[in-house]
Parts: structure tokens; sequence; C-alpha cells
């Protein structure tokens, strides 16, 4: 049964100094996408994009068996794991932890044995 959440198609959108729309979709009714900039085989779901800042909100989703490649980001990203874990330089990341990533660090391999889901919010944080 629909709850009656709008169903919005994903649209980016403009952000000035004073203002901000206001953005609302329901997520279960979003379709998982294969991802073309993940470094590892990776469905998203995008929340919210603001090219101009290089900032997104998504959801990320790895198969169990998946891998995240070493790689950096150019700025903090942050990661909230929703459901299963992941292992990254020998620590064990479950759902329930949140992860703050600086920017132009490098992040080590990413590994899940029975899946993970990531909500992953790219944005500066002062």
């Amino acid at each position: 049964m629909r709850r009656g959440h709008p169903v919005l198609d994903f649209v980016p959108f403009e952000r000035n100094a004073t203002t901000m729309e206001t953005k609302t979709v329901y997520v279960p009714e979003m379709n998982w996408e294969a991802s073309t900039d993940f470094p590892g085989e990776a469905e998203v779901k995008a929340l919210r994009a603001e090219p101009a800042r290089n900032a997104r909100t998504m959801l990320v989703r790895l198969h169990p068996g998946g891998r995240a490649a070493p790689h950096s980001h150019m700025a903090t990203v942050q990661h909230y794991i929703l459901e299963g874990e992941y292992e990254s330089e020998g620590q064990i990341y479950g759902a329930g932890t949140y992860r703050l990533l600086p920017g132009h660090a490098d992040v080590a391999e990413m590994t899940t044995q029975n899946g993970v889901t990531i909500l992953m919010i790219y944005d500066p944080v002062a």
C-alpha cells in the first residue's frame, strides 16, 4: 500500500547565499541505478545533487562480496551505515555506524561479505 508520499523525479537544485529549495522524495519507491562514478560495483539512489558545489546525498548499496577500491575524495564525505556492514583497514563498520572521512584523505579498500547500504553525504564541513 502506498502511503501517499509523492514520488518526484531527481532534479538537481540551485542554491544561493540566502535560499535553498525544499525537496521531498519517497525513497522506497526510487529505483536503484548502477553507479558510474563509485570505485566499485555499486547501486545508488541519488537523493540530492548540487553540481556547482560538488555536493550530493545518496544511498549506496554494495551486494554480498562487493568491494570499493582504494580512492580519495576532493571534499569531506559522511557515511552512515543503514544496513549490513563493511570492513576497511581491519575494522568492521556495521549498521548504526557514522564515519566522517576528510577531504583529500586516502580511503582504504572497503569489502562486504553480506552486503551493505550506506547513506553518503558529500558536503563541505566547516
